[in-house]
């Protein structure tokens, strides 16, 4: 369903302590909490095909995080996922030698607003807000819900878009440093470490395409299913594994005992 590695990234390993603390974490809990709906959506362009990406000193994340400790909730230089009072430093990635927060690597996107019609509509009003651009044609591409051990949860859909003609993607709101069009190839080797699980996953799929048509006509065959990563920990090595795939843990804590 997901892809491994890519290049040196290993997008499933995970440190076996920040395991156990995750577990730890909801065992506390009781309950993981109800996930909140999200968007997020890749502004595509070509030819070659690029990408549109840009650069957080701290954004609220829109999908489950990256593996390694930022997955289990540590602030590390991966993104992570937490927003809002106490929470926050659970999420905002830090550099290990000083508090100063660590660029992260993303796409336009947010939470679900009660006035938006639809999650899909989240992500275009999302790309309007952050780049002053509107989307012309979109589609789904993947459905993450961040894992049940994390302090705040998204059902968060990501989707592929060409923008509407006339229109070039600028940073319109105070808080990205940077945007660029990028290859997805050379997006996840270069900053792969500095992304979100879904978002290094999507650009890894992404590199197998080399145009615009080619991505939709893949995105029409797409399973939309939720993907809910879950820890497996064995031989004392912990990784997430996916629905579908061998080891899968039946529930939240299995697997991590």
């Amino acid at each position: 369903m997901s892809i491994q590695r890519f290049g040196k990234w290993n997008f499933r390993a995970v440190d076996p302590g920040s395991a156990a603390r995750a577990r730890a974490r909801l065992e506390a809990r009781g309950a993981p909490p109800e996930p909140e709906r999200a968007a997020a959506v890749v502004l595509l362009r070509e030819a070659p095909l690029r990408v549109f990406l840009l650069r957080h000193a701290a954004k609220e994340p829109f999908g489950a995080a990256l593996p390694d400790r930022a997955f289990a909730g540590e602030p590390t230089v991966r993104a992570a996922y937490v927003n809002g009072g106490t929470a926050r430093e659970a999420w905002e990635a830090r550099d290990e030698n000083s508090a100063r927060p660590v660029a992260r690597y993303g796409f336009p996107g947010g939470r679900f607003k009660p006035d938006d019609p639809d999650v899909a509509m989240t992500g275009v009003r999302e790309v309007e807000e952050e780049t002053g651009a509107m989307v012309a044609l979109q589609r789904a591409w993947a459905r993450w819900v961040t894992p049940e051990y994390e302090p705040v949860r998204f059902d968060a859909w990501i989707y592929v878009a060409t923008l509407a003609e006339g229109f070039q993607p600028r940073i319109r709101v105070r808080e990205p440093e940077y945007a660029t069009w990028i290859g997805p190839e050379q997006a996840v080797c270069q900053y792969g470490a500095q992304m979100s699980m879904p978002e290094a996953t999507t650009l890894a799929e992404l590199s197998r395409y080399s145009t615009v048509g080619e991505v939709f006509a893949a995105a029409e065959q797409r399973d939309m299913s939720p993907i809910l990563p879950r820890l497996s920990v064995k031989g004392g090595k912990a990784a997430l594994v996916l629905p579908g795939e061998d080891g899968y843990p039946a529930a939240a804590l299995a697997g991590t005992r």
